[in-house]
């Protein structure tokens, strides 16, 4: 219902007249109700007077204008007052073009929204404010007619922009909370601590009023709870409790219960008041971020699940699309060595049976040339199949097939020194984890072949079982350049060693070594036989 209200309220298509006329007589009534309700501490309509003209947008503001004069002219002719003056114009129409002409300056021409910032609550306190103070002169003008002094013609239009000013803390922010729809429902917890607010304002005083010596000490503590109330529940809470509290005060003052003036009342509840306000809109503004932020957190743990979730797929692809090209690699070896090897193997047999039947010096030495490229072929063949799937790996294990295979073999044809190193149980690592440590060492060997003055290619791997199950796999390769080369290549890691580790869901990182770099690789493997 509330923000039914409000979207009529705030409404800025043209049309709905009907509308209107209504939410100017409720407006009318409104008025002459607290206008009866007004007494020395307060003037109510100038709270319902800021409140609408915050929460109306511009182009409705004529009929909260007429709606206004209308009701200061039924209260003026009930008191016998002529219309036609300028007593009337001044008192009763020039306040509200006052108020509208700030409020207009301080919002601009579009509805204000709910005072749920600093700035905002500054804004609408200070509209207020500029209000109050610039209607106080032209009421001490017409309304005071006895002759004063300087000190107390301030002191009386002080009077009038307390009564404004006052009128406005109690009513104006309960009534945009309303408005809003930021008072139902609300937890048990903020009635109760309203209560409790109020029962010890109540409390402290009825200790004026039997101490009244005590009102310099105690006085501020009285309406010190406010605080409390804006921190705790925000600004709602505030102007709920200035209401509540200024309606005990007027209580007391009329009971004759309370004998500190008036006017001290006002200031402190103006001054505790407003502060209590501005720091319950801090709280909220403060409450809503926190909000915000931890629906951020939400959405963005959501998307990290996702995220993850993508990346346990590509995981899942990565190793899949490895196990073919590992799978696609032995088969190309096994179709290599059954056709190419038996076939040169066949030419070599020939050939040899050839020597037999050829007699001549001339046909001895072709034939040799033609073994000697027979061998040539075989040995390079015999290396593209190692390269390709080397037997050691899946005869003798891992450590073997690092230690005394092809890759050493590589390192020795390019003149580099290799120092491999073991530790933990290497040769129990299942396939995949096999397979993906040797083509790592592969790749960096191949780099460090590509490379000039390369001078020593160091590996470290180590085994270590996990306190949650499997095995963690940790390679150390060194590639180490002679102190005399005169430029060391830069740090790029090697997109065969970052395929591999993506497939493994592992870590890949470079570190720069004395004349040199290091490439560390981190990942995980399940318990299995070589």
């Amino acid at each position: 219902m509330a923000l039914r209200a409000l979207k009529l309220l705030q409404d800025t298509t043209p049309g709905r007249h009907a509308a209107w006329a209504g939410v100017a007589l409720l407006s009318l009534l409104l008025w002459l109700g607290l206008e009866q309700l007004s007494a020395q501490l307060w003037f109510l309509p100038a709270g319902l007077r800021l409140a609408l003209l915050w929460l109306v947008p511009t182009r409705r503001w004529g009929w909260l204008g007429a709606a206004e004069i209308l009701a200061q002219a039924t209260k003026s002719l009930v008191l016998g007052y002529p219309l036609f003056s300028m007593t009337f114009l001044a008192v009763c129409v020039a306040p509200w073009v006052i108020y509208a002409a700030v409020v207009f300056v301080a919002r601009g021409p579009l509805p204000g929204q709910a005072l749920d910032t600093p700035t905002r609550m500054l804004a609408f306190l200070l509209a207020g404010l500029l209000g109050a103070a610039g209607v106080s002169p032209l009421l001490w003008m017409f309304l005071v007619t006895v002759p004063m002094s300087a000190i107390d013609s301030i002191a009386s239009m002080f009077t009038f922009m307390y009564g404004d000013m006052i009128g406005q803390l109690v009513l104006a922010p309960l009534l945009v909370a309303l408005a809003h729809g930021r008072l139902w429902p609300r937890r048990l917890a903020f009635w109760r601590d309203i209560g409790v607010v109020m029962l010890g304002a109540v409390g402290m005083f009825l200790l004026l009023q039997a101490y009244d010596g005590l009102a310099m000490y105690v006085l501020l503590l009285a309406f010190a709870p406010l605080f409390f109330l804006g921190f705790r529940h925000g600004w709602e809470a505030a102007a709920l409790g200035t209401l509540v509290l200024g309606a005990v005060i007027q209580a007391l003052v009329q009971g004759g219960l309370l004998s500190v003036s008036v006017t001290m009342l006002q200031l402190v509840l103006a001054v505790v008041g407003a502060g209590a306000l501005v720091l319950g809109a801090a709280s909220t503004a403060l409450r809503h971020s926190h909000e915000v932020l931890a629906q951020r957190h939400q959405e963005l743990a959501a998307k990290n699940d996702e995220l993850a979730a993508l990346a346990e797929e590509l995981r899942q692809v990565t190793q899949r699309l490895v196990r073919i090209e590992e799978q696609g690699q032995r088969e190309l070896a096994s179709e290599l060595d059954y056709e190419l090897g038996h076939a040169i193997h066949a030419v070599g047999t020939r050939i040899s049976l050839a020597f037999r039947d050829v007699r001549d010096e001339q046909g001895t030495r072709f034939l040799e040339s033609l073994r000697e490229q027979v061998r040539e072929i075989q040995d390079s063949l015999r290396r593209a199949l190692r390269q390709l799937r080397p037997p050691l790996l899946d005869s003798h294990g891992l450590r073997h097939a690092i230690d005394n295979g092809p890759l050493r073999e590589m390192l020795e044809d390019g003149n580099i020194l290799f120092e491999p190193r073991f530790t933990g149980p290497v040769d129990q690592l299942d396939d995949d984890a096999r397979t993906a440590a040797y083509r790592i060492c592969q790749a960096a060997v191949r780099e460090a072949v590509r490379l000039e003055s390369v001078r020593r290619f160091a590996v470290d791997l180590a085994v270590s079982a996990r306190d949650s199950g499997g095995q963690e796999v940790a390679l150390c390769l060194d590639i180490e350049f002679s102190p005399y080369a005169r430029a060391v290549p830069a740090l790029q890691p090697l997109p065969a060693i970052f395929d591999r580790v993506l497939a493994e869901h592992g870590s890949y990182q470079l570190e720069p070594i004395v004349h040199g770099q290091r490439h560390l690789v981190r990942f995980e493997a399940g318990t299995g036989l070589a």
